[in-house]
This record gives C-alpha cells, sequence and structure tokens, in this order.
C-alpha cells in the first residue's frame, strides 16, 4: 500500500511523528480486507491487537511516498502475528511485528474462520 506523507503527518520541523507509523500500518491491514471487497469487521467479529514491537531506522518527511508491506508470519486458531514494513525508496525505514487476537464483540476471544486466513495466508 502506498501512502503520501502529509502536513498533518508531521511534527514541526517536517518529520512523521512517531506514531503515524504505527496508523499507517493499520491502514494497511484494512486495506487487505477493502482490497476484497471486505470489511474489517465480519458477522461482529474483528482483529485486535494484543501485542506489537516496533523498530525505527530512517525519518519519514513532508512529501514522502511510503510503501506499506504486510507479511504473515505465523497464523493460529485465534490469532495471527504479521510483520509490516514501512519503505521509502526501497529502503526500509520502520519494522513492526504485530500479534492479532480474533474476538466478538463481546471481547471473547473466538476462532479466525478459514475465508479470513486465507486472507492474510
Amino acid at each position: 500500500m502506498m501512502i503520501r506523507v502529509y502536513y498533518e503527518d508531521t511534527d514541526a520541523g517536517g518529520v512523521v511523528y512517531h506514531t503515524n507509523y504505527i496508523k499507517y500500518c493499520e491502514r494497511a491491514r484494512s486495506d487487505i480486507f477493502f482490497a476484497k471487497g471486505l470489511s474489517p469487521v465480519i458477522n461482529d467479529t474483528h482483529f485486535v491487537v494484543s501485542e506489537l514491537e516496533c523498530k525505527f531506522y530512517q525519518p519519514a518527511k513532508l512529501g514522502d511516498m511510503l510503501e506499506v508491506k504486510t507479511t504473515p508470519t505465523e497464523i493460529k486458531n485465534a490469532s495471527l502475528v504479521l510483520e509490516q514494513t514501512i519503505y521509502k525508496e526501497n529502503e526500509m525505514i520502520f519494522k513492526m511485528v504485530v500479534k492479532l487476537g480474533f474476538v466478538d464483540t463481546n471481547g471473547k476471544i473466538t476462532k479466525i474462520p478459514q475465508e479470513l486466513k486465507t486472507i492474510f495466508g
């Protein structure tokens, strides 16, 4: 997924504010569903973040074009782990490993339907 850095994404120095990298990754995860004509909320179930680990390598700045790549590293019955990387001009500038749990509207952990597993697998 391609993302342009806008003024609202940056601090006073024109550098992307650190939490926006996480937002870019969230958008990329949602876009996986939208690209398949689906919603991230299906039959009153959805993914929630249970863990994340981030590493910042280089800053992005106002006007930069960024590419977010998402790769599944582990898919279980009720959770999955994704590695999400952000590139600027083919150089990795950010990496995040995120664990997602699958829950119902009450927050109860539930099994990921097979058709959703195939979206990430």
